[in-house]
């Protein structure tokens, strides 16, 4: 009964053992991901309206990529567990049961006084018939009092590998970030596309009208009809894509904030300066900053540590074990306790220990090459965006000149129809090209703003704060003409 104590006491204490506190664990990585950034966001529900800063809080609450490096990144903190558990004894009950033939053996021996008892008392064994019988309950405890500094190398790798997956899960982050941003740009541009197409889309058709009156009154072409009504045809397929363009965009960009639907309108509050840090200033941020740059080099110091265990496999090793018996039969024979002090020297080990040294080289080698690859990928993506940005705001200001100049074509075009200077066909052309110079600048406005967030991401500054506070200050939007004509 007692030995059937100790055993339910075990079997309690293991099954204690494995209740892990999945929320505690999860808490571990979301720290880090939700730093800064407000939690608990409600979700989006049918039709109601979605800014860049809620669609982002959505994404970073309920994302399985995030959680997925959030898990990589526990596993990493468990692994580190384990090698600091290298320092530490281990403990363990092992109940056994052993029966050895005795068959061939005499039923007594003489003790050393004379007595005769039972062959195999000693030692704790005990005669059942023809065979010799022990029950024994031992608790051992081992540790390894030097492993030539093995796990101490590798507990400081573990250390280096912990924060390289920690940046890895922040970098998935910041590319969460970016992608949500793009998406969701990319149904503001589609939608305004469609307003501008319709609105051409409007004027054309008054083209083909006004060429279709020219005809019936004996005055027009049949080509000029042919090519107006071609052009419209034309705009028609670009409104048919661009409708098509914006439901794909908001089902993107519904699977990347974890939402069924994204059915609301889109309010877009995002400044972006008219000039960017100086180039050397975006570098030096995307060496300091960058999440991948700075998990590459956590993978540097870990392989170093590395490196330096497998070295230590070249030294000797020293190892302790003590036994203590909880119940052993025959308590008068058998002993109660045993220790063993092994000291393990390596001398030949077929090349196995040389084999972890070079593959530890290799690794650090790999390592480091990543690590520059990653660094002149840096300096590369940085100077791309940052000429992009550069080339956007131009095309911009280049587009505010053409579409002011639209606008004045249009106005002069249609004073001189009320003015009966000018033909309606003129009308109908100045206003087209104003319809298309608006376009232009939708396109280039949206397009500025995704640059300057994927320039944000490669210097590794694109954060929630990034698009929290909208903009105080006018901002600039594309001309919006009047649609209406003048009567004919």
């Amino acid at each position: 009964m007692r030995v059937l104590r100790w055993l339910a006491a075990t079997a309690l204490m293991l099954g204690a053992a494995g209740c892990v506190n999945q929320r505690a664990e999860i808490a571990k990585y979301r720290k880090f991901l939700n730093e800064g950034v407000l939690t608990n966001v409600p979700e989006l529900v049918r039709g109601e309206e979605l800014t860049l800063e809620r669609a982002i809080l959505l994404a970073n609450q309920d994302n399985e990529n995030l959680m997925i490096r959030g898990e990589d990144f526990i596993q990493a903190m468990n692994d580190k567990d384990r090698a600091f558990a290298q320092f530490l004894p281990t403990i363990s009950i092992s109940p056994n049961y052993t029966i050895v033939d005795n068959s061939s053996a005499s039923q007594t021996s003489t003790t050393s006084n004379g007595v005769a008892r039972p062959v195999g008392t000693a030692g704790g064994f005990k005669t059942i018939g023809k065979t010799l019988r022990r029950f024994e309950v031992p608790a051992v405890a081992s540790g390894n009092l030097f492993h030539g500094f093995r796990d101490l190398q590798a507990l400081e790798a573990e250390d280096w590998t912990i924060e390289q997956r920690r940046q890895l899960m922040l970098d998935a982050q910041a590319t969460l970030f970016l992608e949500v941003a793009q998406a969701y740009y990319q149904v503001l541009l589609a939608e305004r596309s469609i307003d501008v197409l319709t609105r051409s889309l409007a004027a054309q058709q008054e083209r083909v009208r006004d060429a279709q009156g020219k005809i019936n009154a004996g005055t027009g072409k049949p080509l000029d009809l042919a090519q107006a009504e071609a052009q419209a045809a034309s705009t028609r397929v670009s409104v048919v894509q661009a409708r098509g363009d914006a439901a794909n965009a908001r089902t993107l960009l519904a699977f990347l904030i974890g939402t069924r639907e994204v059915s609301g309108p889109l309010r877009d509050n995002f400044p972006v300066p008219a000039q960017p840090l100086p180039i050397e200033e975006l570098l030096s941020q995307g060496w300091t900053s960058r999440e991948d740059y700075k998990a590459a080099q956590a993978a540097v110091e870990a392989a170093t540590y590395n490196v330096q265990a497998a070295i230590g496999e070249y030294y000797p090793s020293v190892s302790l074990n003590i036994t203590g018996y909880l119940f052993r039969e025959n308590y008068a024979d058998a002993s109660k306790w045993n220790t063993l002090l092994q000291v393990n020297i390596p001398i030949f080990s077929a090349g196995v220990i040389e084999a972890d040294v070079r593959t530890a080289w290799s690794r650090l080698r790999q390592a480091a090459l990543a690590q520059s690859l990653i660094r002149r990928q840096v300096e590369q993506e940085v100077q791309q965006r940052y000429q992009n940005y550069l080339t956007s705001t131009s095309k911009l200001r280049e587009l505010d000149a053409q579409i002011r100049a639209a606008t004045e074509a249009y106005r002069q075009a249609k004073a001189g129809f009320d003015a009966g200077t000018a033909i309606y066909l003129e009308v109908l052309t100045a206003q087209n090209v104003l319809l298309d110079s608006e376009l232009q600048v939708a396109t280039e406005a949206y397009n500025q703003k995704v640059i300057y967030l994927d320039l944000l991401r490669t210097t590794g500054r694109i954060k929630y704060a990034t698009v929290q506070h909208p903009t105080t200050g006018p901002t600039t939007a594309p001309a919006t003409m009047p649609t209406t004509m003048p009567a004919r």
